[in-house]
């Protein structure tokens, strides 16, 4: 080997080693290193749990976050979670919060998915109705009425509504059709009265919603009660009396400031002032 060769040998030494070094202070000076003492323990999931869920020890795992990326309401300790219901569909990996816990109460699973002031209502579907089986729980449905009066119309009676359940299943974690013969919508008291209103009118058809969709659709309201007629009123109190006869009657007749009372007898009339 030639001294040339060993030159080039011992620059190419050189210069890899101050190439590294330079390297090294540039990560050290653009890389933010996280201090351990700056992190929170949090409870996330550490596997799918589908909505309606009673959640266990084995779906959750404690992991250690930066305090700056921990969400408001999250769970901190195993016993906050263990043996509430989940409320919504859970990924693995997910911080866990307590709005998607719900507390187990002394009825079904169902009954505790409900939100506080809702109400469970369901109704008979077919294949057409229930959207050829592709509803899940979870999902947000519109609901329109058809019903007949000259011709046929149609009104959107209820919108953006969520379904609790199909059949007796709560939970979505089979995500492939499925034909059902009843759907369990969440609605408030006045949708339900709605509902079942629309229902005697005519038939209901449900109408899938994108889960980004959240446009205001007008609703359809229905005169659920009907107003009895006003009673009429006089001035002064009617005058009764008992007709001695079937054919007798007695009509209160009020002119101006005084008052008479016209007695009928048959086809006679007979009239009877009265003092003020």
């Amino acid at each position: 080997m030639n001294s040339k060769t060993i030159l080039f040998v011992v620059l190419s030494l050189i210069f890899g080693a101050v190439a590294v070094f330079l390297a090294q202070n540039w990560l050290k000076s653009n890389t933010s290193v996280t201090d351990v003492a700056q992190t929170t323990s949090v409870v996330t999931v550490s596997s799918v749990v589908p909505m309606g869920t009673i959640v266990d020890r084995k779906h959750l795992v404690l992991t250690a976050v930066p305090e700056g990326i921990v969400p408001a309401g999250s769970v901190t300790k195993f016993e906050d979670a263990e043996g509430k219901i989940v409320n919504q569909k859970l990924y693995p990996g997910e911080i866990l919060r307590q709005e998607k816990l719900t507390n187990k109460g002394e009825g079904s699973t169902l009954a505790s998915l409900i939100q506080p002031n809702m109400r469970a209502v369901t109704i008979r579907v077919n294949d057409v109705v229930g959207v050829a089986g592709f509803l899940l729980p979870g999902n947000r449905v519109d609901v329109i009425n058809l019903y007949k009066e000259s011709d046929y119309k149609t009104d959107v009676v209820l919108s953006n509504v969520k379904i609790l359940a199909i059949d007796q299943r709560a939970s979505n974690d089979e995500n492939k059709p499925m034909l059902v013969r009843a759907v369990t919508l969440e609605l408030s008291m006045g949708q339900a009265e709605q509902l079942l209103v629309a229902k005697g009118r005519g038939s209901l058809q449900l109408a899938l919603r994108n889960p980004n969709d959240n446009a205001q659709v007008e609703v359809a309201l229905f005169n659920q009660s009907s107003k009895p007629e006003p009673v009429k009123q006089f001035s002064e109190p009617p005058v009764l009396a008992k007709a001695a006869t079937p054919t007798e009657g007695v009509v209160y007749v009020q002119s101006n400031s005084k008052a008479k009372v016209l007695i009928l007898k048959g086809m006679k009339e007979q009239e009877v002032k009265v003092n003020d």
